[in-house]
């Protein structure tokens, strides 16, 4: 494994970005479960985002155009519903804000999948949808994974962006 390129090429760069930016909205999410949290991952989002648009030779190579797109869908709606459901109030729009990190997992799992389907091979992308999906399923359905399903997202988020970084970066 050659480290110089894992921290040298845009590649493993974005990968490494996201896998230190997203566990550190999700731990600071789980100590403060409040709306305004939004506004942290807004600007980690744009971070994030704003790095992908600026190495990635989108303009020139559709391939890039497609994979930023395959993140940049799922991350706006994303943060578009952790907003708009705390101003909804209805039973769904409630349920869902006690199961934001849940959700995430699940907006990560399609961001994986769409990035799998851009860009070939995708076995680890796919790896990673089945690994947040399984994860966004027991943080909605298994009681004890509610209270620290943060916790949970930060380490399958970390863990996921971590893998692509190791074994996806240089292929």
């Amino acid at each position: 494994m050659d480290f110089k390129y894992l921290v040298t090429a845009t590649r493993p760069r974005i990968y490494l970005l996201w896998a230190v930016l997203v566990p550190v909205g999700f731990v600071a999410t789980n100590f403060y479960q409040r709306h305004a949290i939004n506004a942290l991952w807004t600007v980690i989002a744009i971070i994030g985002l704003g790095y992908m648009l600026r190495v990635m030779p989108l303009r020139q190579v559709s391939q890039m155009r497609r994979i930023f797109g395959a993140w940049l869908m799922p991350i706006v709606l994303g943060l578009v519903v952790s907003g708009v459901v705390f101003y909804v109030h209805t039973a769904a729009a409630g349920n869902l804000i006690g199961h934001l990190g849940a959700f995430w997992l699940g907006v990560m799992a399609v961001g994986y999948l769409l990035n799998g389907l851009a860009d070939s091979p995708g076995h680890w992308y796919f790896y990673n949808v089945a690994i947040n999906a399984v994860f966004c399923v027991l943080c909605f359905t298994v009681t004890a994974f509610v209270p620290v399903q943060y916790l949970v997202a930060a380490i399958v988020s970390g863990w996921s962006m971590l893998n692509l970084w190791l074994l996806r970066a240089d292929s």
